[in-house]
């Protein structure tokens, strides 16, 4: 559900803007174009927004739930709702697999997330703190396949996303093809993606492919019945090639406070991945999810056990206050996403609509 929620945000429409003149190209053609894009260094300015309609809570909201000892969940829900909600810039610069940079620009406060090889950097400007963690090397847990940062969304760039959304996408959708001018102001390619269901809360998907590299330079996701968009990420500058190697070199200001953290040995996180791939009912496996995925594409519902990762929000506090009580648990629903907390302690959660969160809850405990 991280990779879905993960998969979220960006301002403005990223339709077509300006036809511009480019060779014809077939939906298939532009699909094996995002496929077989190389496009591993890069720099870039990022425009992120979410609108999906939950509550925006003040910074203040989110120390109060910390200072009165509501418990962990209800101090990361709570500074989950007061972060995500609008509009966020970013400046991401990469260089292969194992050298990235993401800052977060928030007015005069900067949070730095950086990879510069084995090394790992956090740093927040505002509270002048430092994280940082070496990646483990040891043959099966060297390479992209345990990289946290590139693979799984620290760098929440369009490619990262749409590498999700584009997955068996004519099997699932209606694609189409138009050209123009991406946010970034380069040529592009716009796939438009209309799921083939009405058994979802996603009304369409349009992706910005860049018409040089193939990269995806821009994606857009809009809920039923909206007309803004619930989601949206997209370059508003990107120049391909390597960018200066000194960006990646990190020493904390003199007097940060530097915390050292160790990070598991990731292994195994290639066999997860792959298992993470079949959503055809199959458990997911690997240490950072155990659940079950009900359904194929758009209809696609995750199913947590209670008591694991998102199950721990059924005792939130705070959710209690957000979330409408229905017969066999509570629902807190957005524009493009539906969540059911179960009486039985599972968490269910999918871009669908809440009777169908309710039907496969039912067919889970053997009622009808």
């Amino acid at each position: 559900m991280s990779a879905t929620i993960a998969a979220l945000a960006a301002g403005g429409s990223i339709a077509a803007s300006a036809r511009t003149d480019l060779p014809d190209r077939t939906p298939r053609d532009v699909l094996e174009m995002v496929a077989a894009h190389e496009v591993e260094g890069f720099s870039g300015r990022l425009t992120a927004s979410v609108e999906l309609g939950l509550p925006q809570l003040p910074v203040e909201a989110v120390r109060d739930a910390e200072a009165q000892d509501t418990g962990a969940v209800d101090a990361r829900l709570a500074e989950l709702l007061a972060l995500v909600p609008g509009t966020h810039e970013a400046r991401v610069f990469a260089d292969g697999h194992d050298r990235s940079r993401l800052q977060l620009l928030d007015g005069a406060e900067e949070k730095n997330l950086i990879r510069n090889d084995e090394e790992l950097w956090f740093y927040d400007s505002v509270e002048d703190r430092a994280v940082h963690a070496t990646v483990p090397r040891d043959g099966a847990g060297h390479g992209e396949a345990s990289d946290p940062w590139r693979r799984d969304g620290a760098l929440p760039t369009p490619e990262r996303i749409a590498e999700r959304v584009l997955d068996r996408a004519e099997v699932h959708s209606t694609v189409t093809v138009e050209e123009g001018t991406a946010d970034s102001g380069r040529d592009a390619y716009t796939l438009r993606l209309d799921p083939r269901t009405d058994q979802t809360l996603v009304d369409s998907v349009l992706v910005d492919v860049d018409a040089q590299t193939g990269m995806p330079v821009g994606i857009e996701v809009r809920a039923v019945g909206q007309d803004e968009p619930a989601v949206s990420v997209a370059f508003t500058e990107f120049t391909p090639g390597a960018p200066d190697a000194g960006l990646f070199d990190f020493e904390p200001p003199a007097g940060a406070t530097v915390e050292e953290q160790t990070l598991p040995d990731c292994g195994q996180r290639s066999d997860a991945a792959g298992a993470r791939e079949d959503v055809n009912r199959e458990p997911v496996s690997g240490d950072r999810a155990r659940g079950e995925v009900i359904g194929e594409g758009w209809e696609a519902v995750v199913v947590m056990p209670a008591g694991t990762g998102p199950g721990e929000l059924a005792g939130s506090a705070l959710l209690d206050e957000l979330a409408v009580e229905v017969e066999g648990g509570r629902v807190l629903s957005t524009p493009l996403l539906n969540v059911l907390l179960a009486d039985d302690g599972r968490v269910l959660a999918g871009p669908v609509p809440q009777h169908r969160l309710l039907e496969v809850a039912a067919a889970g405990t053997g009622e009808e």
